[in-house]
């Protein structure tokens, strides 16, 4: 399941092109294929940390008490490899649903 996420209302008219050229989704858990689970999760620093979406953090992680996730492995297993669901952000062009 996913959203298309609106950039922050702080950019005011630039918003409408981040849409367009920078889409975002929200991903409500996430199944890694095994032999990706050790890749970057690259959303971190070419969403998150930027002026579009950082705001996201807080509802996503920070309100969570959660480290933000570096590798993909990270958006399904916690640090004691337990299952888990987390919202993250996704680039709405690499979005398929199963």
């Amino acid at each position: 399941m996913h959203q298309l996420e609106r950039p922050s209302p702080a950019l005011g008219n630039l918003g409408e092109m981040v849409t367009r050229h920078m889409p975002a989704v929200t991903v409500y858990g996430v199944k890694v294929l095994e032999s990706c689970l050790d890749e970057d999760y690259q959303a971190m620093e070419l969403l998150y940390m930027t002026d579009a979406y950082e705001y996201l953090l807080q509802t996503h992680f920070n309100a969570k008490n959660l480290f933000y996730p570096k590798t993909m492995r990270r958006l399904q297993e916690g640090t004691n490899g337990e299952h888990r669901r987390l919202v993250v952000l996704w680039n709405a062009r690499f979005v398929s649903a199963a």
